[in-house]
């Protein structure tokens, strides 16, 4: 778990470094729907703290590396995630339920939140860092040149002389038919 005790954070600010672990990470994977994502090195939340009255100043970044198949040539690679997070927390009002994990994140700003109890639990923000960052379309690289439609081969590594050939034309046979509807030709129907 992804969790700090709250007398921890001082008005002076001090480092802190929380990881999620193995067991963290598959409940995580199966969160984001990606189950066959492998974990290369563990998510680590690393940031600075400190005090500000009562509210809580959190600015830091999560970092990790998965390994994802890219989406055009379908080799393996290594996505390292980065982001940025600042996070401040007010403390929730007196008489007010303390929320689950003592953190509670604005559902429009991920930069603000509530907290209560004696332990802040950073799972879902980190979850939600993840959400945001995940790739909809993984790519090895930007320049990827991914596989030939017609041979299969990877055009990163080799070349073919089937991207000479002419660019296929998915509805030419649609084309057809809509012109022989309109000539009302019935030899042409046939074919």
């Amino acid at each position: 778990m992804l969790c700090l005790e709250v007398e921890r954070i001082k008005k002076t600010p001090r480092e802190f470094r929380l990881e999620g672990d193995r067991a963290w990470w598959e409940r995580v994977r199966e969160a984001l729907r990606e189950p066959e994502v492998e974990l290369s090195r563990p998510f680590v939340f690393s940031f600075r703290a400190h005090r500000i009255g009562m509210r809580l100043l959190f600015r830091g970044e999560v970092d990790g590396l998965v390994g994802l198949v890219c989406g055009r040539c379908l080799e393996p690679y290594g996505y390292e995630f980065r982001e940025p997070v600042q996070l401040l927390l007010e403390p929730v009002p007196a008489g007010t339920v303390i929320p689950d994990g003592g953190l509670e994140l604005d559902p429009e700003d991920l930069e603000i939140g509530r907290y209560g109890g004696d332990v802040l639990d950073f799972d879902p923000l980190v979850r939600e860092v993840l959400a945001l960052d995940w790739p909809v379309q993984p790519r090895c690289d930007e320049g990827c040149k991914g596989l030939c439609s017609v041979c299969g081969c990877n055009r990163n590594h080799e070349s073919c002389v089937c991207s000479d050939q002419s660019v296929s034309r998915p509805f030419a046979r649609l084309g057809e038919l809509i012109e022989e509807a309109s000539t009302g030709d019935p030899d042409r129907r046939k074919r």
